[in-house]
């Protein structure tokens, strides 16, 4: 089942003639959006389906790490891209040193982030100053519907209450640096996300898990369909790992990580300082559309 925010209220959004009443994997969702309600006084967040009580994002698909990694090192680190593409075409395999750490294959790795810099479909939206590649990630939205501490890979399963598109943007230039720091993404990561004003309750999504797919269209031409590989961990896996020692509560965001292809740095379909527009959708339908590059230096995610 599907929700929406409309004049303030979550409702339900257009579904199927004759879809049945909410069950409790709907009547949870609907729970934690009603009871986290966004800022109505900032015009750029009034739309949004929540508001998120935290933000963390995963990296669970290792094609886009290696895509990305190629991707960076094509920009910022050319000889490094040089001798990694003549080792690939020598040896036929990819590159190790653009391959995860041996960490990632252990354990679900994240990080955490701003969750008060998330804004809604249409919502006009800074262009960071200091941006010179700005970038989309397509990501799948995983909304908490229950509150965990120390929990089973089940346990965390069972606490999904829905999800929704989302898009991680991205300032390039700076990500290699602040990366290299050993603290994580900063002002690369941290002005500005997208989630859809549709959510879809779990209990649609997680049948078919294994299967999503998305695309990503930029001047009404679709540039990638990403869709998903392998994951490195499960989604209850991740969260089992996230609360681990530490309590979660309904309403805290999550996100997948970029589907493989999900982003232009991984192919260089784009730098979004030449886009007009764009979008991403996922879940089997469009639900979220976003940027619209402008002269005043301004993004717009708007609904399609």
């Amino acid at each position: 089942m599907r929700f929406h925010r409309v004049g303030g209220k979550v409702t339900q959004a257009h579904d199927a003639p004759g879809e049945e009443e909410p069950g409790a994997v709907a009547d949870m969702l609907r729970r934690v959006l009603e009871g986290n309600p966004p800022d109505e006084a900032d015009v750029g967040k009034r739309a949004l389906p929540f508001q998120p009580r935290s933000y963390r994002d995963f990296m669970l698909f290792e094609r886009h790490y290696y895509g990305a990694a190629v991707g960076m090192t094509s920009l910022y680190r050319p000889l490094a891209n040089t001798l990694a593409r003549l080792f690939s075409a020598v040896t036929g395999v990819d590159f190790p040193l653009f391959k995860p750490h041996a960490l990632w294959y252990r354990q679900p790795i994240f990080y955490q982030s701003n969750h008060l810099a998330f804004y809604s479909d249409g919502a006009p939206i800074a262009y960071p100053g200091y941006c010179e590649y700005l970038d989309v990630e397509l990501e799948l939205g995983i909304v908490l519907g229950k509150p965990l501490h120390d929990a089973s890979p089940d346990e965390a399963t069972a606490a999904i209450a829905g999800f929704c598109v989302f898009n991680d943007f991205s300032a390039r230039n700076g990500q290699m640096e602040e990366m290299a720091s050993g603290f994580g993404p900063q002002h690369s990561k941290s002005f500005a996300n997208s989630i859809s004003s549709t959510v879809v309750s779990a209990d649609e999504i997680l049948p078919r898990i294994n299967h999503l797919s998305g695309r990503i269209i930029i001047n009404d031409v679709v540039v990638k369909e990403p869709r998903v590989d392998n994951w490195q961990f499960s989604l209850g896996q991740a969260l089992s790992h996230v609360s681990k020692g530490t309590r979660l509560y309904p309403g805290e965001f999550f996100g997948s990580g970029t589907f493989p292809l999900g982003a232009g740095i991984e192919r260089m379909f784009a730098t979004l300082i030449d886009v007009s527009d764009s979008f991403s959708s996922i879940l089997g339908t469009r639900l979220c559309r976003h940027i619209q590059h402008t002269h005043s230096k301004l993004l717009r995610s708007s609904t399609n």
